[in-house]
């Protein structure tokens, strides 16, 4: 049986009280565990305000994050479901958007909307 594809979600409170999301790509649940345990102690130490950080199993990849860039960056904004096992995105215009739309209607149980940005976009299929 293959091993499935894990994401690192990181979500983190900027000061303007917006959520932001960062994607990390691994292999496998034990890449992903472990790139948590070393990134939470960076985020840690760097006193950023981590809300949650999970490893979801998803076929999803994303563009890389780049530390250098993350504040001049153009953010994406993003209405996202996060679960043990679900991880999706859909491009919104903008947070408050998102804000307005994301009623609990068309969420599944264990499944958290959450309206996001973030500089990093998913990869077209071809590039994962």
């Amino acid at each position: 049986m293959p091993v499935a594809a894990h994401v690192l979600v990181i979500l983190t409170l900027l000061g303007d009280g917006q959520l932001s999301a960062a994607f990390v790509n691994t292999d496998d649940r034990a890449a992903c565990e472990q790139r948590s345990a070393a990134i939470g102690a960076v985020l840690k130490r760097g006193a950023a305000e981590v809300q949650q950080m999970r490893c979801v199993a998803s076929p999803l990849r994303f563009t890389r994050f780049s530390h250098a860039d993350a504040a001049t960056a153009p953010r994406h904004a993003y209405r996202m479901l996060l679960g043990d096992a679900a991880l999706a995105l859909s491009p919104v215009e903008d947070v408050d958007q998102c804000r307005r739309r994301s009623g609990d209607a068309d969420r599944p149980d264990g499944v958290e909307i959450h309206c996001v940005t973030a500089t990093q976009q998913p990869l077209p299929d071809g590039d994962r």
